[in-house]
């Protein structure tokens, strides 16, 4: 199951006219939303839980996720066309995708996505005193 749907691409793009004009099969636009999928876990897989980003439904996904993914997929399938003719805005939100993606990899940028679960444990306070020595000389 892809992470975005069609309805995604009508409200930031019309799917219809991307794939009738880069001319490409359902299929291969289902393998670049993968590739953008794994494009974009690479940069937020070191803080974010990306199985809990990407397997979230609806409304509860992340807008922007939703459209720099989309802006991924697109710049991807403009790059595999054999004109490779790139419109200038693809290459600029591709870039502004990339930017923001460093951004939240740095910790410059704290989207509201889910955090890494806990691997390590609670640390530990222990309390006591040391061993008693005697000052006294007996």
């Amino acid at each position: 199951m892809n992470f975005l749907t069609d309805d995604d691409f009508v409200q930031f793009q019309v799917r219809d006219a991307v794939l009738a004009v880069l001319k490409i099969s359902t299929s291969t636009l289902d393998a670049a939303e993968l590739a953008a999928q794994e494009q974009m876990s690479s940069y937020l897989r070191s803080r974010f839980d990306c199985a809990a980003v990407f397997s979230a439904a609806g409304a509860a996904r992340n807008p922007l996720i939703i459209m720099y993914m989309i802006d991924l997929v697109i710049y991807h399938l403009h790059s595999n066309t054999p004109s490779r003719v790139m419109p200038k805005a693809r290459e600029d939100r591709f870039n502004a995708a990339i930017t923001w993606l460093n951004s939240v990899n740095g910790g410059d940028l704290i989207p509201d996505l889910p955090a890494l679960p806990s691997t390590t444990p609670d640390p530990v306070m222990r309390l006591g005193t040391n061993k008693k020595y005697s000052q006294r000389y007996n």
